[in-house]
């Protein structure tokens, strides 16, 4: 009986290692299949997906935050100036010097009359002291100072809030224009592909009308230059979009080499655009670098205003309460209280740093009429761009059509032997430049599009683009 439950017991662990085995394989084939099916069919990446992951992993942005969380850290600390302050402080010391132990006799309560010899009083013996003290510091009136480190940390922080907000719109800029880039290649790859096609169908051609005589080896030869040449444009374009690709991946903080299926399309769309000077009017108005230099301009005044408020006095309670003894114990108690005022009757330099500082709001002022000049010719760079990118896709559209009649016109006459193949490839090459031309044309005027919104610091999403 009992070889049989043995028997029974090994049976059972062999099945379940058998049972662990097959399931590790199951595990490992579901894996190599879904590797292959993510190879197969790659995940699906639209614009704000591509947006919002590269703003959440963008290290530029995470560190424009964590200067906001500094900034709001300084106004805290900067408020903590009307606080008060408490010391602790223990000291040991033993010397002969006549006045140390004079002192430290009175401290320790032990000085009585026999102190009073002049032989002890001019060499006496050496004392221990022990002094514990007890501090506390309580500012009545700074004269302003904590005000002033308030407010400049308060500036600080609405800085920082902005160029988060600035940096962000920063990226979805580049966002927008490497994605659409990486739509843009992978359209002309397929143009690519479609001329490849053609330029072989062309060579077959030829070489069956070489071979009945109907044209002569030139045409061969030429048609196998063109299949040659639009096998390098293919190429080019390929490995255009695969650095397109990786760029965005890097954005986007994904590894090299990750494969996605990018969503978005070139196709005929127009926006809606103000006239020049409403733009420039909104830029003024929302540009976060323009707000940024009005706090500048802010910061400035209020330095001025710290120089001149150097004059004011200070004011400062405090109390010490002290403990001294030769043994740490059996010691004497005392305490102080007061109030300190401090006023600076003459300071040399408090004029040349009030000039130094009025200088200072003048540059910041000047420095804000710059950045406006600036924003006028952003804005109206934006806006021609946009309006030449929209005037090229018209004109690309109609000539992707006379390209297409040009070549079939070309290709009927090469049937009858009327033309040369030079002339179709020609025909071929022209209308593969307007196909090209034409998805540059889209590219640009959404790149121009979304400069525009840039510009006028109203990117504040991608919406429009999907």
């Amino acid at each position: 009986m009992l070889i049989k439950i043995r028997f029974l017991r090994l049976v059972l662990r062999a099945s379940t290692r058998v049972a662990a085995i097959s399931l590790l394989f199951g595990f490992a084939a579901l894996f190599t299949r879904l590797e292959a099916q993510d190879r197969m069919f790659p995940p699906r990446l639209d614009l704000e997906t591509a947006v919002d992951k590269t703003l959440d992993s963008n290290p530029e942005t995470k560190r424009a935050e964590t200067e906001t969380k500094v900034a709001e850290l300084s106004i805290e600390g900067a408020r903590l100036g009307k606080k008060p302050s408490f010391e602790f402080s223990q000291q040991f010391t033993r010397s002969n010097n006549p006045t140390f132990v004079f002192a430290s006799l009175l401290e320790q309560g032990r000085f009585g009359a026999s102190n009073f010899a002049v032989d002890t009083l001019n060499h006496p013996d050496g004392v221990n002291n022990f002094r514990t003290m007890f501090s506390a510091r309580m500012p009545l009136y700074d004269g302003h100072k904590t005000r002033t480190r308030v407010s400049q940390a308060e500036l600080q922080k609405e800085q920082s809030d902005l160029k988060v907000e600035a940096m962000r719109q920063e990226l979805r800029f580049n966002v927008v224009r490497t994605y659409f880039a990486a739509v843009l290649g992978r359209e002309m790859v397929k143009v690519s592909e479609d001329a490849m096609k053609a330029a072989e169908s062309n060579r077959k051609k030829t070489r069956d009308m070489v071979d009945v005589g109907m044209t002569t080896e030139a045409d061969y030869l030429a048609a196998d230059v063109e299949l040659a040449h639009t096998g390098q444009q293919k190429i080019e374009a390929e490995s255009g979009l695969i650095t397109t690709l990786e760029t965005l991946n890097v954005m986007m903080g994904d590894e090299p080499g990750f494969e996605k299926e990018i969503t978005g399309t070139l196709t005929e769309r127009y926006f809606p655009i103000e006239e020049r000077d409403d733009l420039i009017r909104i830029a003024f108005e929302n540009r976060l670098d323009l707000k940024m230099a009005d706090l500048g301009i802010r910061n400035s005044k209020i330095s001025t205003q710290s120089v001149v408020d150097e004059k004011l006095p200070s004011v400062n309670a405090f109390a010490n309460f002290g403990y001294s003894s030769p043994y740490i114990a059996n010691g004497s108690s005392d305490y102080t209280v007061g109030v300190n005022l401090t006023y600076t009757l003459f300071d040399a330099g408090r004029k040349n740093r009030l000039a130094k500082s009025t200088e200072g709001e003048t540059i910041a002022e000047l420095e804000k009429r710059s950045l406006e000049n600036k924003i006028r010719i952003e804005v109206i760079s934006a806006l021609q761009a946009n309006k030449t990118a929209k005037a090229k896709i018209e004109v690309s559209i109609k000539s992707i059509a006379h390209a297409e009649e040009a070549l079939r016109i070309i290709q009927d006459r090469y049937k009858f032997g009327l033309t040369t193949i030079t002339e179709v490839l020609r025909a071929e090459a022209a209308l593969v430049r307007s196909k090209h031309s034409l998805l540059a044309a889209r590219y640009e005027y959404l790149v121009s599009h979304a400069q525009v919104l840039l510009v006028t610091g109203r990117l504040n999403d991608v919406k429009a683009f999907e």
